[in-house]
């Protein structure tokens, strides 16, 4: 997977005129059952008539107002931001693929502005929110993973990077959870070796994950299933040190003890 290209490509742009064409669908449908938008004291262009919409949570005419500030006002000082607010309106009807695609604009056509920092992340969560259930594809997972590592080497010291570090282990326990639902697939086929594969790779690639405990405990139960105590014993073991107030520290601790009494008992008999 790579990061989806800062660049509009071909996919975007056809996105956006697919946006449009709903947007108009959906304000006249407004417009029709309303009878009128409401009344705004600012002028139609002006980027105040657009936050005048977003601020009373007239979404769909925000988005209008934006965008023809936008057009008529390409290099206005606020065009930028107007652009960056439209894709946030986006964000709160819940449109994050075409959320998406309104940063990307905002970053490509004003690389300058404040408002960069502030879109990438933003860019990042819509990557994110696309993921439904753990069945689906996870690839807005894999998405937002990569576009959230660029963000922390560009803005290190941000004061998202808090919430980066949320995100990433939310996208870490995703993974985990599809692997481990893959993990019981293999249990039920009885591939026990393939099991082992899936589990050591989490253990590496999703170290960050919440559920790490939960891999350690199926990869010492399926290292017993393969006949390998000591891999046993060192997950058990891990479960023990690393985490003392984990809920799998006493069954850890309590297999690790008949563990050892099994290969005490395999010693003593073969003396």
């Amino acid at each position: 997977m790579t990061i989806r290209s800062a660049s509009l490509t071909a996919g975007a742009e056809h996105a956006r005129l697919l946006a449009a064409a709903l947007f108009f669908a959906l304000l006249a449908t407004v417009l029709l059952n309303a009878g009128c938008a409401g009344p705004n004291p600012h002028p139609v262009g002006s980027f105040e008539r657009g936050m005048f919409y977003m601020e009373k949570g007239k979404d769909l005419e925000a988005i209008s107002a934006f965008e023809s500030f936008i057009r008529h006002n390409p290099t206005d000082s606020l065009a930028a931001e107007a652009q960056y607010q439209k894709a946030m309106t986006y964000m709160l009807l819940q449109e994050y693929p075409l959320a998406a695609v309104e940063f990307q604009i905002m970053r490509k056509d004003y690389p300058t502005s404040p408002f960069v920092e502030d879109a990438l992340f933003e860019e990042g969560k819509a990557y994110l929110f696309q993921v439904g259930r753990v069945e689906r594809d996870l690839t807005g997972a894999y998405e937002a993973r990569l576009h959230f590592l660029r963000f922390s080497q560009d803005y290190p010291g941000s004061t998202y990077m808090p919430e980066v570090v949320d995100y990433m282990q939310e996208i870490s326990d995703l993974m985990v959870r599809k692997r481990l639902g893959q993990v019981r697939t293999y249990g039920h086929l009885k591939r026990y070796g393939a099991i082992a594969i899936v589990l050591d790779k989490l253990l590496i690639d999703e170290a960050s994950s919440s559920l790490i405990p939960e891999v350690m405990w199926e990869r010492a139960a399926v290292a017993m299933r393969l006949d390998d105590p000591d891999t046993a014993a060192e997950m058990y073991e891990k479960l023990i040190s690393q985490y003392p107030d984990g809920v799998y520290r006493d069954r850890a601790a309590s297999a690790l003890r008949d563990l050892d009494a099994e290969i005490e008992d395999d010693e003593d008999w073969e003396d």
